[in-house]
């Protein structure tokens, strides 16, 4: 985790520690714009010499949770950057043992006040930058690792990158590893078939990765065209492939049955006001195969989400279907 800090991190005198995030556990409260305030919980983690972490959670708008990739401390002004969504900030000024200051949600601010409560619980979590060629990736991967589980790269298109971090923080917090990539305004064959073998790559070099359950998720126009490079090239292999919002066209639909004779689970999901008729026209390109499962969420956006005051909320069932459906793999 990238950390900036005003002063040595090591040393022990009243001025580093002045100068170092206040570590701990914090609980107190968000609200917007008179709605009604929810609780949260805010962890400062220094795990070991030079680094530290920050995680926030907040039960009641689950979708604001994330671990922190950056921590900035400075004149007791601590802020903290939601991983691959530029538009959530945590700002907050030390006073004793409050935390005061506002979470910048894209164009809304809400107000934040946290009290210390103690020392920090233990990670659910680690989040970690790697640069691309274009934009950033981002690995999600939990705490415990002790126990394989899987692995998936999530590929979004423009539309639904906002709600990406909010999948990958979902995902993560049930233990299953989640490599995101920067969202691109077009795809191409090579482009795309270069990007996912160096993301497979990265999921197999993954502690905690199980070999046997490494896949991928894509939206829209990606996942048409993940789904005809699946059948045209060997040298990708995956376990699983979840799609969004993917397109059947005449002319993808050999590539959709290729994949059902190669008996590759698949797992569609819908959202919008087309959501019923796209999952339709799915479930005849995939057939009644077992372990293909197509799901329409018509209440839901094209992102799976629903808006809900603070922070918006999964669609009904969401994550748990695809917590499920991934662990009956």
């Amino acid at each position: 985790m990238a950390l900036l800090l005003t002063a040595c991190q090591s040393g022990q005198s009243e001025t580093d520690a002045a100068t170092t995030p206040p570590v701990g556990h914090y609980e107190g409260s968000i609200s917007l714009n008179g709605q009604p305030a929810v609780r949260a919980a805010l962890d400062i983690r220094h795990p070991r010499v030079g680094h530290y972490e920050a995680e926030l959670t907040a039960p009641g708008a689950g979708t604001l949770g994330f671990v922190a990739d950056t921590i900035s401390f400075r004149d007791n002004v601590l802020r903290i950057k939601r991983p691959a969504r530029a538009g959530q900030v945590l700002t907050l000024t030390m006073e004793g043992d409050f935390l005061r200051g506002t979470l910048a949600l894209d164009s809304s601010k809400a107000q934040a006040l946290l009290v210390k409560r103690g020392s920090p619980t233990p990670s659910t979590y680690r989040v970690e930058e790697l640069p691309q060629a274009k934009g950033s990736a981002w690995l999600f991967a939990p705490a415990d690792t002790s126990t394989p589980g899987p692995a998936l790269a999530l590929l979004p298109d423009a539309e639904t990158a906002p709600a990406a971090a909010i999948w990958a923080d979902a995902l993560a917090r049930e233990g299953v590893i989640v490599l995101l990539l920067p969202a691109v305004d077009s795809v191409t064959g090579p482009a795309e078939k270069a990007r996912l073998a160096q993301a497979l790559k990265i999921l197999h070099g993954t502690a905690g990765a199980d070999s046997a359950t490494i896949g991928t998720w894509a939206v829209g126009a990606r996942a048409a065209l993940l789904a005809h490079l699946l059948v045209d090239d060997a040298s990708l292999r995956v376990n699983f492939l979840i799609v969004q919002n993917a397109p059947v066209a005449p002319t993808d639909r050999a590539a959709w049955r290729e994949l059902r004779t190669r008996k590759l689970p698949v797992l569609g999901l819908y959202g919008g006001a087309a959501a019923n008729q796209l999952a339709a026209a799915m479930r005849q390109a995939l057939g009644g195969r077992r372990g293909n499962t197509v799901r329409a969420y018509r209440a839901a956006g094209p992102d799976l989400l629903v808006a809900d005051g603070l922070s918006p909320r999964f669609g009904a069932g969401l994550p748990a279907d695809v917590v499920e459906w991934l662990r009956s793999r």
